[in-house]
């Protein structure tokens, strides 16, 4: 799962650097821009009733242009409607309708998109980091109690190259506590069953906090055949 974060992390922040530029070159080509006001002429609607208008306009040497955008809204401009073009003085082909849909709606996607899926990703690394932390202090330091091994299933919330992976379950009363706990260990790519030496796991736990655990599972890899297929 470290991969897939690590993925989801990486692109955000692809999408979300491209937005940053983006925005950087939108905003010096609307600092730079001249304007000028232009006529809608010609409507192209979408299935869904969204209209792109085509915009005839005149440069500061009084050339003719017709600018058609590639941006349709709802509701749409109607014709004879005007819109304010800006567009470079040195190349009038560049121009578009002066707008806030116009100036922030590619750099909003791309920087939106990234910034959701980078903080996604990073929460979700940060946090593994921070068990794996845990896990190395619960091994050192916790407190052992012997667990009974009582099921081995599949965890099918996850799906991996078709597959599930495997997770033990244990169970062990606390000292101090009358009702037995359930304890879960983490996830294999292969059934652990026929690798277990003994029919009980230590779990180490922190005796203020319970729910603060780990399954010692020993030598069981849990990476292990992550990508080879079933038998």
């Amino acid at each position: 799962m470290k991969l897939v974060w690590s993925l989801i992390a990486g692109l955000g922040g692809l999408f979300f650097a491209v937005g940053l530029v983006l925005f950087a070159v939108d905003l010096q080509f609307f600092a730079d821009a001249r304007r000028t006001e232009g006529e809608v002429i010609d409507l192209r609607f979408t299935s869904k009733g969204g209209g792109a208008p085509d915009v005839a306009w005149a440069d500061h040497l009084g050339r003719d242009h017709v600018h058609r955008s590639n941006i349709y809204s709802r509701p749409s401009y109607r014709l004879g409607d005007r819109a304010i073009i800006a567009f470079d003085p040195d190349e009038p082909e560049n121009a578009t309708i002066d707008s806030p849909t116009n100036r922030w709606l590619l750099p909003g996607i791309f920087g939106g998109i990234g910034f959701v899926h980078l903080s996604v990703g990073s929460f979700a690394l940060l946090r593994r980091a921070r068990r794996r932390r845990e896990i190395v202090w619960l091994l050192r330091e916790g407190q052992r109690v012997d667990a009974t091994v009582t099921t081995i299933t599949q965890d099918t919330s996850i799906r991996v190259n078709r597959r599930s992976p495997w997770v033990i379950h244990c169970q062990a009363t606390l000292p101090g506590e009358a009702v037995a706990r359930t304890f879960v260990s983490r996830r294999f790519w292969y059934d652990p069953g026929p690798h277990l030496r003994r029919p009980t796991l230590s779990v180490c736990y922190d005796p203020r906090s319970p729910e603060r655990h780990v399954v010692d599972t020993g030598d069981l890899d849990p990476r292990r055949a992550l990508f080879t297929r079933a038998s």
